[in-house]
């Protein structure tokens, strides 16, 4: 066969399995047999190729499937695979826009009052999504903590930009999702957990993702520190002082959480 009539009847079949309500000309492609028609032979593949996506954003997201139970979950699944099919070459990104597909097509968003268990499910997904990305990024393995922290006060301490490491995820949530995580993964069968705002830091640290639950201010200071904001202004914004925020920064630097100084990094 010609290289570019392959190439062609590959590009057919491949938008075919991905989108089947665009699929045309099937009989012209696909050979029936005397016990299937080309359509039925061609819709294995599509029913197969949609429960394999399936099956994956079920292993990404345990947790969320663990809630909803299996056919509520696998509902809201395809339901999102048809509204954003995916378009990576990597399963790694197939659940990245489940949150906020289930953040847009709530069941309850015409009611005029928000259901607290749809508030839970969306918490719950945004908290593995943070989790699988804390688990993918770039960690600081191999990295020795960088030095060179002016005392607090000073003028470059004060100007002192921070870079935080790749694996970084901050998280809100109405929910504390993480214990309950914790408890689902263990096999365990959690009561819903009462409604109750957190604020969690999750990163990678000796190949392992940690999560840990911080108050606000110090949530405010470690997200202006990750967006550029100098250090002096991140702690008065947070509302905190020079020497608390101080001692927040030479945790996280410790922690790895911070892993250069004014562009300036050490590595192990």
């Amino acid at each position: 066969m010609p290289a570019e009539r392959l190439r062609s009847l590959q590009g057919w079949l491949q938008g075919a399995i991905m989108d089947p309500a665009a699929a045309t000309g099937v009989e012209d492609v696909v050979v029936a047999t005397a016990r299937l028609p080309a359509a039925r032979r061609l819709a294995i593949y599509q029913h197969g190729y949609l429960s394999r996506l399936v099956e994956c954003l079920g292993a990404h997201y345990p947790v969320t499937r663990h809630l909803l139970g299996v056919e509520l979950f696998e509902e809201f699944a395809r339901d999102y695979l048809a509204a954003r099919p995916s378009r990576s070459y990597t399963l790694g990104a197939l659940g990245a826009g489940l949150a906020d597909h289930l953040a847009a097509t709530r069941p309850d968003a015409g009611s005029g009052e928000r259901e607290p268990w749809i508030d839970l499910v969306v918490d719950v997904v945004r908290f593995e999504r943070a989790f699988t990305e804390a688990h993918g990024a770039e960690g600081a393995e191999f990295r020795a903590p960088p030095e060179g922290l002016p005392e607090p006060g000073s003028a470059g301490w004060a100007g002192t930009v921070v870079s935080t490491v790749g694996c970084l995820r901050l998280l809100r949530a109405g929910f504390p999702v993480h214990a309950f995580a914790v408890a689902v993964r263990a096999r365990r069968d959690p009561p819903l957990p009462a409604p109750g705002e957190v604020r969690l830091v999750l990163a990678r640290r000796d190949f392992v993702v940690t999560v840990a639950e911080v108050d606000e201010p110090r949530y405010r200071l470690l997200a202006a520190l990750r967006s550029g904001v100098p250090v002096g202004r991140a702690g008065a914004d947070a509302g905190l002082t020079p020497d608390r925020t101080d001692a927040c920064l030479r945790a996280w630097i410790a922690e790895r959480l911070i892993v250069a100084l004014n562009g300036r990094t050490s590595r192990g």
